[in-house]
């Protein structure tokens, strides 16, 4: 009785023993999975794009667009075409991460993230360009130094027209902003004045003109919506405005002798600002500092190499140089260094995707390629 009281127990330890042995190498074999699944990406990695380097390409989102001087073509962040609109010769086109608007001569077609026309339709009027935003489409028809600005939503219907406010103006660029993309803002050139002069208008869409600011003479080149400020960065100073197009001089930054190359806007925090000096960007790039504002912090870098451009994503600084990939966060004291994997050298820095890959030209190809994550970040 007792022996088999004692093979009984013995078969109970022996079950309960390998159950904790099957747990535990289960427990072993999802560690290692997770492990190597959030494993961050530490090397470069290449795809050719099924296109020719033109200044017509640019970053869509995780995709790429290029136009071929007929059609809109879109292809995935490995060269896949995702689709192709065919717009016809001597159009344009500009992009948001998930929608486009497209033009030639005086016809205008909204486009989303797939390809397929919400829009189109003429406006009467040639068309100089086009911005879209979240909710709206702003586009600038008629002539140079008087042109009319309309304003439609992403279906075509009409929101907002403006011509006064342009009378001998040269409208120079458009955009929007606000957490809904409710405001709009608008660049224009005095050029019939005693001196030049940069004029910033701020709208609230299909409501009321909320301000208008003179810049003066330095080139007013950039606008970046930064979680509820406006910086609007000259060759002298970047400076702040809140939405209704008042200025916080108190924020105000020179940047005399650095040109904005990249900016990343985060969901918390101000927004990373990426400058080179004017004297290494001004026709061939050959870039050997960078500086980097955001918030109260102004960091400036110096490169192991001469570069052809820069960019920050996922809080973390880029540039790239003929042969290689430079890293760097904020708390590292060196930049990380990357072999590309291509075969011929790199020229030209395209854009950043949303996903981290960046486009890069080599003469007249084009790749994608992976951009590896920073062991410490920009902010931390």
């Amino acid at each position: 009785m007792q022996n088999r009281q004692r093979q009984r127990m013995s078969r109970k330890k022996a079950f309960a023993l390998l159950f904790a042995m099957l747990g535990g190498l289960g427990l072993m074999v999802w560690g290692i999975i997770a492990l190597f699944s959030a494993r961050p990406i530490t090397s470069v990695s290449a795809n050719l794009l099924p296109c020719p380097y033109s200044e017509t390409i640019s970053a869509f989102g995780n995709n790429v667009l290029y136009y071929d001087g007929m059609s809109i073509h879109c292809l995935s962040d490995t060269g896949a075409v995702r689709w192709s609109f065919q717009l016809g010769a001597d159009g344009g086109y500009h992009c948001s991460d998930n929608a486009v608007v497209a033009w030639t001569g005086s016809t205008i077609h909204i486009l989303d993230s797939n390809g397929n026309s919400s829009y189109n339709d003429t406006l009467g009027q040639a068309i100089q360009f086009a911005r879209i935003g979240t909710q709206y489409v702003a586009a600038v028809i008629g002539d140079t130094t008087s042109p009319t600005l309309l304003v439609k939503d992403h279906t075509g219907a009409h929101m907002d027209e403006e011509s006064d406010a342009y009378q001998t103006l040269i409208l120079l660029d458009v955009g929007f902003y606000g957490n809904r993309g409710e405001y709009m803002w608008t660049l224009a050139l005095d050029v019939f004045g005693t001196a030049a002069n940069t004029v910033l208008n701020t709208f609230e869409v299909g409501r009321m003109n909320t301000g208008e600011v003179s810049l003066g003479d330095p080139i007013t080149y950039a606008v970046v919506y930064d979680n509820g400020v406006l910086r609007v960065i000259n060759t002298r100073r970047m400076m702040s405005f809140n939405d209704r197009g008042t200025e916080d001089n108190s924020a105000s930054v020179l940047v005399y002798g650095w040109r904005l190359m990249d900016y990343e806007v985060p969901d918390r925090g101000g927004a990373l600002m990426l400058f080179a000096p004017t004297s290494q960007t001004d026709n061939l790039y050959d870039i050997r500092e960078l500086r980097l504002i955001s918030s109260n912090a102004d960091k400036r870098y110096t490169l192991p190499d001469s570069c052809i451009g820069a960019t920050v994503w996922n809080r973390s600084i880029y540039a790239l140089s003929a042969t290689t990939l430079y890293r760097a966060g904020q708390n590292d004291s060196r930049f990380a260094v990357f072999e590309l994997p291509l075969e011929a050298d790199a020229t030209r820095l395209l854009g950043t995707l949303s996903n981290g890959r960046i486009i890069v030209a080599c003469g007249d190809d084009v790749y994608t390629l992976t951009l590896p994550q920073a062991i410490s970040s920009l902010g931390q």
